[in-house]
Order: C-alpha cells, then sequence, then structure tokens
C-alpha cells in the first residue's frame, strides 16, 4: 500500500486542527476541536495539557473516518503549536503543570524584570527575544519548590504531545529549534543551549530536553495511541515546528525578504531572511530558526491576543444593523466600517489589553485615544482593525532601519483574519505594500506536512515544495492617497506609547 499521505497537527490557543493532506498538498479532511483557557482570576491563563492530547486524539480519529484513506497509508505526522508558553513534565513524560500559554499569564513577569534589568543585553543579545519559560522555572521553583523539584524537563506543548504519541520519556524528550528563542537559555544563531544565559539564570542544564531538528523522527506511533486515532502503530511522528514558523513554510516563505501576515488569535508579522538578526535596540523584532537550515530565518512582530481583541470587540458590542441579512457578524462590521476614512476620524486605538508583546511592556492596556460625540461604533471598530496595521506599519520602518537592503516584496495574508477582504484594503494602504491572500488551508498543517515528508524521503527540497502549495487567491493594491494619510496615524500611534506611559504605569501601580 503506498504511503501517500501526511498528517499536520496544529494545537492552536483556541482550537486544535488536524489535516490529512495527499502528497501533492491538497488537504482531504481537516478536524478541529475548540480549547479552553482558564482564567481565574487577572494576569492567570490557563489550559489543560492532557486536553490537548485528547483533542489531538480525536482530531486525526475524525480525518481518517470522514476520508476514508486506509490507516495504513499515512507516511508521517508533524506537529505544529503555540509557541510562547511552557510546562513541566516528569520523567515518564506526564504533565506536573498546566501549559501557560505565551504571554497571556503574566506570573512569570515579576522574575523576568529582576534579571532584565540585571543581564537584559545579553539575554537579547544570545536569546533574540524577551524570555517566556526560564522566567516560569524561576516562579515554579520559588512558589512551587515541590513540583519544580520534580520536573525532569520543562517542555513545548506540540512537543509535549508528539512524544505522548511516540511514548518519548526521560532523556529522550525534545524540543525543536523554532521555539529555542523563547527559552531565555539558548543560544538561538547556533541552535543550541547557552551555558551563559543557564547561569545568569540558575537553570539547570538536567532541565532542557534535548534539540531535535523540525525533521527529525522522534519516534514512533505507540499501538495505544495508533487505537485512539484510528491508525496504525509505528507511523514515524516528526517534531515539526512552533505554529507561526510551519505557516511561514506552508505559505511559501523560502526567499529573502518574502512576507507574511498572520491574521488570528495573536497578529503577526513575519519575514524571511537568510541571516540571524537581533533587534537589541527596539526589540519589536524576534527572529525564529527556519526548518529549511542554518541560512534560513523567520524574523517576526506580534500583539499578544489582538485577534482575541478583535473577537471581545465584536462580543461587547453586539450585531450590527449593516450589510444584508444573513451575513456573519464580522462581515457586518466590516461593511460598517468600510463607510469611515482612513483614521477613523482622528481616532485611533491601542490593542495591547494584556500588555505590549514587541516590545514587552507588560504595563500596556487598551486605549481609545480622540474620540468625540461625533464618533459611531464603526469609527471604533474600524480604529480596531487600523491599530494591528499601525504596529506593524512601526515594526516594518525599524526592520528596513535594521535591513536596508531588504527588497520590497508583497505581504501575504493567511489566518481566520484574511477573509476580510476590508482588513487586507486596510492593511496594504498603511504599510504601502501589496497584500495577497492565499488559498484557504491551515498552512500550518501544511508546513507540518511539508516538514514531515522531508522527515521520511517524500520531498527532498521542501523549499522547492513550499513555493509549489504556496496557492496565491486575491489581492489588494495599496491606495497611494490613503496610504500618504496613514502615515501621519502611524506616527501618533508610535508616539501614544510614550505619551501614555505614566498613565498605564499608574493604572498598574493602582491595580
Amino acid at each position: 500500500m503506498p504511503n501517500n499521505y501526511l498528517i499536520g497537527v496544529d494545537l492552536g490557543t483556541s482550537v486544535v486542527k488536524a489535516t490529512l493532506l495527499h502528497i501533492d498538498g491538497v488537504a482531504v479532511a481537516a478536524a478541529h476541536r475548540a480549547m479552553s483557557i482558564a482564567r481565574p482570576a487577572p494576569g492567570l491563563a490557563e489550559q489543560d495539557p492532557e486536553a490537548f492530547e485528547a483533542a489531538t486524539y480525536a482530531t486525526i480519529r475524525e480525518v481518517m473516518e470522514r476520508s476514508g484513506v486506509a490507516p495504513g497509508a499515512v507516511a508521517a505526522i508533524a506537529f505544529a503549536g503555540q509557541m510562547g508558553g511552557a510546562l513541566g513534565v516528569d520523567i515518564a513524560g506526564e504533565a506536573l503543570t498546566p501549559w501557560y500559554p505565551s504571554t497571556l499569564d503574566t506570573r512569570y513577569v515579576p522574575y523576568l524584570t529582576p534579571v532584565m534589568a540585571r543581564a537584559g543585553d545579553r539575554v537579547w543579545a544570545i536569546g533574540g527575544a524577551v524570555p517566556l519559560v526560564a522566567p516560569r522555572m524561576a516562579w515554579w521553583k520559588a512558589v512551587h519548590p515541590g513540583v519544580y523539584a520534580h520536573i525532569h524537563k520543562f517542555m513545548i506543548l506540540a512537543n509535549y504531545v508528539a512524544a505522548r504519541l511516540g511514548g518519548v520519556r526521560g532523556e529522550d524528550l525534545f524540543i525543536d529549534p523554532s521555539y529555542l528563542i523563547f527559552a531565555g537559555v539558548a543560544d538561538t544563531a547556533n541552535r543550541r543551549w547557552s551555558p551563559e544565559l543557564m547561569a545568569v539564570w540558575d537553570f539547570p542544564e538536567a532541565k532542557l530536553p534535548r534539540i531535535a531538528a523540525a525533521d527529525a523522527v522522534v519516534g514512533k506511533l505507540t499501538p495505544a495511541a495508533a487505537s485512539a486515532c484510528g491508525l496504525v502503530a509505528g507511523i514515524p511522528l516528526v517534531a515539526g515546528a512552533g505554529d507561526q514558523v510551519a505557516g511561514f513554510l506552508g505559505a511559501g516563505l523560502v526567499e529573502n525578504g518574502e512576507m507574511i501576515d498572520v491574521a488570528g488569535t495573536f497578529p503577526v508579522l513575519g519575514t524571511c531572511l537568510d541571516h540571524f538578526v537581533v533587534d537589541a535596540t527596539h526589540r519589536m523584532w524576534q527572529t525564529m530558526p527556519d526548518p529549511l537550515g542554518p541560512n534560513h530565518w523567520y524574523p517576526l512582530t506580534y500583539i499578544g491576543g489582538g485577534g482575541l481583541t478583535h473577537r471581545w470587540f465584536l462580543e461587547q458590542f453586539g450585531p450590527l444593523d449593516a450589510g444584508a441579512a444573513g451575513t456573519d457578524l464580522y462581515a457586518r462590521w466590516d461593511a460598517a466600517a468600510a463607510t469611515v476614512e482612513p483614521g477613523a476620524e482622528g481616532l485611533i486605538f491601542i490593542p495591547h489589553l494584556l500588555g505590549r508583546a514587541c516590545p514587552d511592556d507588560p504595563a500596556v492596556r487598551g486605549a481609545w485615544i480622540g474620540f468625540s460625540w461625533t464618533h459611531e461604533p464603526r469609527h471604533f471598530y474600524r480604529a480596531v482593525l487600523e491599530s494591528i496595521g499601525y504596529d506593524f506599519a512601526v515594526a516594518l520602518g525599524l526592520l528596513r532601519e535594521m535591513e536596508p537592503t531588504l527588497p520590497p516584496r508583497e505581504v501575504r495574508v493567511i489566518g481566520g483574519g484574511a477573509r476580510s477582504g476590508v482588513w487586507n484594503q486596510l492593511k496594504s494602504d498603511i504599510l504601502g505594500v501589496p497584500y495577497r491572500r492565499l488559498a484557504v488551508i491551515d498552512r500550518a498543517a501544511l508546513g507540518c506536512a511539508i516538514i514531515a515528508g522531508h522527515a521520511v524521503g517524500i520531498y527532498p527540497d521542501m523549499a522547492a515544495v513550499a513555493r509549489k502549495f504556496a496557492q496565491p487567491e486575491a489581492g489588494w493594491m495599496p491606495d497611494v492617497a490613503a496610504h500618504e494619510r496613514y502615515r501621519g496615524y502611524v506616527k501618533v500611534y508610535d508616539e501614544a506609547f510614550v505619551g501614555l506611559r505614566g498613565v498605564f504605569e499608574g493604572l498598574e501601580r493602582e491595580r
């Protein structure tokens, strides 16, 4: 029986998705399960790692049942997932802690701040980002010493699930390079652990998993996992990459300067470079190791929970009588926003409701600035949409300062928000570059399939396959007049963080 199928599993913040793909890049079947985030108090966010494991079994079984593909026809499975969180496991690979998702859970911040004040320059120079794992380990050590003592390795969610499906344990537990930048103890440029940063954090190497390449076969599907998934035992399990990195590959970003906008829960603007770059001055860009090898890197900037803010607005402000009956809520608000001039008539929005991630500033909160009695709900909504574009425009300007020879490219847009033509046009106008939406497919799952196929010899050249599978669908060109008008708003948006610093810090003190 030919092994002509691959499975990509994407363990996101709000949903677990499994996609069964033919080796020609066509998605045969997909399934998803919604995942919850426990928020017991402000600044606290936890997810159940065992629930993600169970959702992985359920979604894989569903795609196999829906597709009718023989269980033995799957050549390999690879995994993508949330990039910035952490959990602790024992020597058997059993979870000892919840999964703490990225910057949504802020209990690590008091353990991050003094270290960054003392050694932040070295942490950035070697690691390339604000750490999210090391300060959490410091928190566990200080607040939960009993749990900390029993933690054998810290793990990333997708790597944890892959290990569970393959029965991986002990010193075979692993992390793939795409996650190193958030560890705080990694020499990211060389894709290895850093003795200097381990000393900075007093982080014992014994608690660090081995580093496995994205295309490494890290285990084989166990009989028990195979039964739960509706597959046969022994299928190779491939490490994969963080959801953003896998999505970039799945979107065909393989050439220097190509750009992408991930319009999802964590809005991301990213590009592809042939060298590692550290944004030590502004700290807006973080450079991820690319699965294609040591000369491929993915710098990106992101807005923590920006997509959740978008959803929050619609949930809080409710239905809007705009657009044709039967259209969904997003489309109706988009239609209303399209009637508003660029700049929302002098109204800007700060979209960082749980602190700013790039650059790291946990005191920042959301704000509308400049509204008057003339502003209507549609203006506020347009300001929400524009705020993502403003943040990206600030970051893109800084990237061009760091990389003045970076060739101008179109931006490929993926994610749920890519369906909004209004938003795509708006961001194209703000950034002054063309936007091109790719065909609807889970790009992280596709990236995983490319990595998995390469690992088992189906795709000798990952870059060539990624280009082939990019599939552009629709495009938007920037309006020159709108772009010129937006330049001033981008400047005001950037200056707002300086002007509001005292306000944000005062509110933080009073909380």
